[in-house]
């Protein structure tokens, strides 16, 4: 890892840059906050697996990608991808929870940095970006139209990252596009800590959060989250990263 993304971690800037070779990730910072996890009886379009409804505190910042990982990053760090579409911009997804996995060992191994999939906890945290509705643009349709591809807009196909309009927190495409990979499955939201929950780690199960291009509102949803059995269609991920101690 430069000095100078070591430096910015340190000091908790508010963006880094994290480089391999000539590629460039884009962090953005996470502030530590409380938010209330899952969804509430009021929503008509909740899952199970989404109740109840907690506030959670998530304890520390880390740093989020500011976009879903795309086929140049990916290709770069493993030398192929499962897409073999020429526009490099498109996030990659079609992957194996373990392949994933070592794309973040190679990259922590080549920057000298720790980086991991976020947790679910995480995840929501950044999606909803201080927010409580539906989606973080709001509630309606109209409002998830502009910062998400999904089933109405997006011509049955993923776009290039970063098209639509980001979170408050400068996060693009946390909603729609493409399922995205977490670190862990909560089994029980009833029964998870309230504070830095992690679920249950496995080599081959994930939740998988945020929605795609061929699914509807519902699915893209701020709290929706699936139980991935290693793969569950068009899956990609972002990455994490923990500041440096």
């Amino acid at each position: 890892m430069s000095e100078d993304v070591r430096e910015a971690l340190v000091r908790g800037a508010p963006t880094a840059a994290l480089r391999v070779d000539a590629l460039t990730t884009d962090l953005v910072r996470i502030l530590p906050g409380e938010f209330i996890m899952g969804s509430p009886d009021s929503d008509h379009q909740r899952a199970l697996n989404e109740v109840p409804a907690r506030r959670v505190r998530i304890s520390k910042p880390f740093y989020l990608g500011r976009f879903e990982t795309t086929l140049a990053q990916y290709r770069a760090v493993m030398g192929w991808a499962p897409d073999e579409a020429e526009d490099n911009r498109l996030p990659v997804s079609q992957l194996p929870v373990a392949d994933v996995l070592e794309f973040c060992r190679r990259v922590t191994v080549a920057t000298q940095v720790g980086v991991r999939l976020p947790t679910e906890a995480e995840w929501e945290y950044a999606c909803r970006a201080g927010t409580q509705t539906r989606y973080s643009s709001g509630s309606t349709e109209a409002d998830l139209a502009r910062v998400a591809w999904y089933s109405a807009n997006s011509e049955q196909r993923a776009h290039p990252v970063g098209q639509k309009e980001p979170n408050a927190w400068g996060l693009y495409d946390m909603h729609g596009n493409i399922w995205e990979y977490c670190a862990d499955w909560i089994e029980d939201y009833a029964t998870m800590p309230s504070t830095d929950p992690v679920g249950r780690i496995t080599p081959h199960h994930g939740a998988i959060r945020g929605g795609g291009w061929m699914h509807g509102p519902a699915e893209c949803r701020c709290a929706t989250r699936l139980i991935s059995d290693n793969m569950f269609g068009g899956v990609g991920f972002r990455i994490a990263v923990d500041p440096p101690r």
